[in-house]
């Protein structure tokens, strides 16, 4: 079908014609981004099945003396009645002094939930310390309260005990204790009963606990030493710190990392000794710190940063097609633009397709020499010509180069993306800045060729 120019404001009408198409390609470019939305969901719903298998973000603590109490109540019904209870609390005491230890292993071998990969480890975790009992004296000697000493127990946080493969040490006050399931209390997790009738009469109790946790997206441990160390090693290369407490010292290398935290009894928000109804999970929580297996290479995260510069790349492409006709006075048809845009917007959806089963990087290249080859072979045909096709496929060879460039900067994308897309306008308003826009559409300056 024949495009002419025929009268002066055609060249307008053209260009909103133009505007509309780049309007209706938001269409297609909403879906692909909802595609990457969905995707990505999909592979949470994996990290989540592993989670559950394996162990997810594990959040493990030193060790917490339990005391039970008792006491007892009695209340007046009327003149006559009265009913005794005998109402059971926990005193909690933490450790003075807590050092920690984590080997953090990234295994060989990940887990797959269909098509998706889940970095899982395993950690080797080391308990050492003691326990203070001069630190629980301003919660005792309470008139009509019965201290249990020798129903207290040693407790072990941990909130995911399926996480736990083995723990093989054990020890407390120079004896093996031997761990099971938690009663209910602050913080779940495994515990031993111990007797501290004679015990706490003395001044420390030292303990050593040695085990091994399994995780997939990170590990978290709580501070609840007066003074807690941590020494973290691991093999994998790209750590992100996070939690209420930073690292002090650390050094990342190719080949993994290793990390250092001190964190003080006045950092935290919670005393060394507390009663039950005192502190509850969420206040621990709140004071952990940890490592994420943060991943550098997201094709979906990278794939929605494409998406978001597509309709940017869409339009500087047609509003440069466009000034090429008006130079080159080389009609494109409108529905040739709407192909074009099309195919524009195929190219994310061959990436988003091809990155879920290859490396990125070699996605892009495939659907991007896909996207030039295309484009090149029908701006030939379109053009009647072959170096116009060859100039088009160095174009935009160059264009998705630039893309590539956004795609792959974390820090730098949104600064980087202003300056090439000012660049890009810049360079078409230099080029087009002398055509007479109002002449172009005149009997004089028309091109006889039809595409």
């Amino acid at each position: 079908m024949a495009f002419e120019i025929g009268e002066s404001g055609a060249v307008t009408l053209k260009a909103v014609l133009i505007g509309v198409i780049v309007l209706l390609l938001l269409v297609p470019l909403a879906m692909l981004r909802g595609l990457v939305s969905e995707r990505s969901a999909l592979r949470e719903q994996a990290y989540t099945r592993v989670a559950e298998g394996w162990g997810g973000s594990a959040v493990l603590g030193g060790p917490m003396l339990v005391v039970p109490t008792q006491r007892t109540v009695v209340e007046k019904i009327d003149d006559k009645k009265e009913i005794t209870r005998i109402i059971r609390s926990d005193l909690y005491l933490l450790p003075a002094r807590l050092d920690m230890k984590v080997d953090l292993k990234l295994q060989d071998e990940a887990r797959y939930v269909g098509i998706y990969a889940v970095p899982v480890y395993l950690a080797d975790v080391q308990f050492k310390g003691e326990f203070e009992f001069a630190a629980l004296q301003p919660l005792l000697d309470r008139p009509g309260v019965t201290y249990l000493w020798h129903e207290s127990r040693l407790r072990l946080p941990v909130s995911e005990v399926r996480s736990l493969r083995e723990v093989s040490a054990a020890r407390f006050a120079e004896q093996t204790v031997k761990l099971g399931p938690a009663q209910p209390g602050v913080y779940r997790g495994i515990e031993a009963a111990v007797d501290l009738t004679e015990l706490a009469k003395t001044a420390s109790a030292a303990f050593e606990f040695h085990a091994v946790a399994a995780g997939s997206r990170g590990m978290s441990l709580l501070p609840l030493g007066s003074t807690t160390t941590l020494q973290m090693h691991s093999n994998w290369p790209h750590p992100s710190f996070y939690g209420a407490f930073l690292p002090a010292e650390r050094t990342i290398t190719a080949d993994g990392f290793d990390a250092r935290w001190q964190v003080l009894e006045l950092n935290r928000s919670y005393r060394q000794a507390f009663a039950e109804e005192e502190i509850n999970e969420q206040v621990l929580d709140q004071s952990s710190f940890g490592v994420g297996l943060y991943q550098t290479v997201d094709v979906y995260q990278r794939s929605e940063r494409a998406v978001k510069y597509a309709i940017l790349f869409i339009a500087l492409t047609f509003l440069t097609f466009f000034a090429w006709e008006q130079i080159t006075r080389n009609r494109l048809h409108p529905l040739q633009y709407l192909m074009i845009g099309l195919a524009l917007s195929i190219f994310y959806l061959l990436l988003i397709a091809l990155s879920e089963h290859i490396a990125f990087a070699v996605a892009y290249l495939a659907a991007a020499v896909a996207l030039v080859t295309l484009i090149g072979v029908y701006v030939a045909g379109a053009l009647r010509s072959s170096l116009r096709g060859g100039v088009a496929a160095v174009a935009m060879s160059a264009v998705y180069s630039l893309l590539y460039a956004l795609v792959l900067s974390e820090d730098y994308a949104l600064l980087l993306g202003a300056i090439v897309l000012f660049v890009a306008l810049a360079a078409v308003m230099l080029v087009t800045r002398r055509i007479d826009w109002y002449r172009l559409g005149s009997p004089s300056t028309l091109n006889t060729d039809r595409v």
